[in-house]
């Protein structure tokens, strides 16, 4: 990916110079897995310092020193690992999606005809969100982003979101399967953007989920089939 340097709001340029405090750049372009073990246990005790931080606070008023003491890495190791703040929780936010169990390969109930296993899967989703709301308002930062080296890790997000929609739909034709995902998942994204925001209550979102599902399979063909033998990825 090419690099490309942009100004943030907080004085940091994209690819992370922090210009108030004059800390070094140093990008890291390895993949974490190229790294010797203690460094890629140093580099995870950063992930889940910045982690822990989220739960409570807004990704806007955590600054990269709090998570290097959190962490009990030195603020100059950090950024070897990390080039800016929306790097480093692009890696949070790439963890925490990883660990989530239906995207680690829970199996969808395929004794569920589609529409009621898409429909579990959204409420999933709205469920978890709901849970830990300043993950979605992280989402929200990190697609604005024009980072490369960001936007390729919240794709990567995005991509394993999607593989795990279409596992549950691997029974339908793949431009069916393809088509109601995209629809879905651009709905409940757009709602889920209002929930963060405060402009929609959750019971409302779960609603609006129930009712485009109801919309989506209203079709006799798509809404009666019936299970057949799993698709594999």
């Amino acid at each position: 990916m090419t690099s490309v340097v942009v100004l943030s709001r907080g004085g940091r340029d994209m690819k992370g110079v922090d210009v108030q405090r004059g800390v070094p750049e140093k990008v890291a372009e390895l993949h974490p897995s190229a790294l010797p073990k203690a460094q890629q246990q140093r580099r995870q005790r950063v992930v889940d310092a910045a982690s822990e931080l989220l739960l409570s606070n807004e990704f806007e008023n955590i600054q990269i020193r709090d998570v290097a003491e959190r962490s009990g890495v030195a603020l100059g190791t950090v950024y070897r690992y990390f080039t800016s703040k929306e790097h480093l929780y692009a890696a949070v936010m790439a963890d925490w999606s990883a660990a989530d169990p239906i995207k680690r390969g829970e199996k969808a109930d395929m004794n569920l005809v589609p529409a009621e296993r898409i429909r579990s899967r959204l409420h999933y989703t709205v469920d978890r969100l709901h849970e830990f709301p300043t993950f979605l308002r992280l989402q929200s930062v990190l697609r604005q982003s024009t980072d490369p080296t960001v936007l390729g890790l919240f794709l990567g997000f995005s991509d394993q979101a999607v593989r795990s929609y279409r596992a549950v739909l691997s029974d339908l034709e793949p431009d069916d399967a393809a088509d109601i995902i995209r629809i879905s998942t651009s709905v409940l994204a757009h709602e889920m953007e209002l929930y963060g925001l405060g402009r929609r209550e959750i019971s409302e979102v779960h609603r609006l989920v129930d009712r485009m599902v109801d919309m989506i399979f209203s079709s006799r063909s798509i809404a009666s089939a019936g299970p057949r033998e799993a698709v594999n990825e």
